[in-house]
């Protein structure tokens, strides 16, 4: 079954645009949810369902330097086109001429699409009001979504652990001291004469037969010992080395004037990206003032940095 390409609205919800692997261009109006918003962020899902349960991450578009308007002023141009070989390519345009229309584009292949965990972020963009959307779908932009209030039950599981150690410790040292935690009960007059044995008649030839005496009840059964449990040993930790993408990346030995084109991928980061071309991850904010980024801490996939020398 063919999933759905679409993106995460402002209510949280998955609104569907194109399905995958099928020749056709859609193309989309968005705004801003907030005033004097500087940028907007399009993140990109693949669903069968066309829900988010089920959506998986694919990419974003992080548009910047929009121009300090009233939310919903701006209009931010959205173009998704899907072929039959499975290439995914969205390209997003700001449409305010002043601000010098601004314009990202992300290419995806989906046969080659690994599994990635996004965060649960709300968009910060609505579509314009004049995109249709299905009843149902989105009902108020800039909803922000209740944060979900989980029942504390790693909590309540240590309370029980520890009461129960507590207990078996009690119970372990009434044991050691020669004390029964449960004392015996002391047997009944009716099962006295239960358990003691019928009298014999007399015999002729010998001399008249004594009264028979109730036997004494047969002494209690001591309590069972109850070993406590042997403690298992803690395995040792699992040492694990990442081993991000740009690793596999073959570095020139000596990097010319004009830098060097790199492709980020998943699991990158400038810390990485310097470490690999300067053998010193401390320079990657030398990396970052050359590409313009603004927050070294967030790049996208997909797109092209140029890699300058050292010094």
């Amino acid at each position: 079954m063919a999933a759905t390409i679409g993106i995460k609205i402002a209510n949280g919800e998955f609104y569907p645009i194109v399905e995958e692997y099928s020749p056709v261009k859609k193309r989309l109006v968005l705004t801003t949810v907030h005033d004097k918003q500087p940028s907007v962020q399009i993140d990109l899902y693949r669903s069968i369902s066309c829900t988010m349960a089920d959506a998986q991450y694919i990419g974003s578009l992080l548009m910047e330097n929009i121009k300090p308007c009233p939310k919903g002023d701006p209009s931010i141009e959205l173009i998704i086109t899907s072929t039959k070989n499975g290439e995914i390519r969205a390209d997003a345009t700001d449409l305010d001429p002043s601000s010098g229309g601004d314009q990202q584009s992300l290419n995806i292949s989906l046969s080659s699409l690994d599994e990635y965990n996004q965060d649960d972020e709300i968009p910060d963009f609505e579509l314009d009001s004049g995109e249709s959307i299905p009843r149902g779908l989105y009902e108020r932009a800039g909803t922000i979504k209740e944060e979900n209030k989980k029942f504390p039950w790693l909590m309540i599981i240590c309370i029980a652990l520890i009461v129960t150690a507590l207990g078996l410790a009690v119970w372990l040292l009434l044991l050691r001291s020669g004390v029964d935690p449960i004392p015996a009960r002391e047997p009944t007059a009716q099962e006295i004469t239960q358990q003691a044995p019928p009298a014999q008649e007399p015999q002729v030839q010998t001399p008249p037969a004594q009264t028979a005496q109730p036997a004494l009840p047969a002494p209690a059964a001591p309590p069972p010992v109850i070993q406590a449990p042997a403690t298992a040993p803690v395995p040792a930790p699992v040492q694990r080395t990442r081993n991000p993408p740009v690793a596999s990346y073959r570095v020139p030995a000596v990097i010319p004037r004009e830098g060097v084109l790199y492709t980020i991928r998943w699991g990158d980061t400038l810390w990485d990206i310097a470490e690999a071309f300067y053998r010193n991850p401390w320079l990657y904010p030398h990396i970052a003032r050359f590409n313009n980024i603004p927050n070294p801490d967030r790049i996208i996939a997909g797109r092209t940095i140029r890699v300058p020398p050292r010094n």
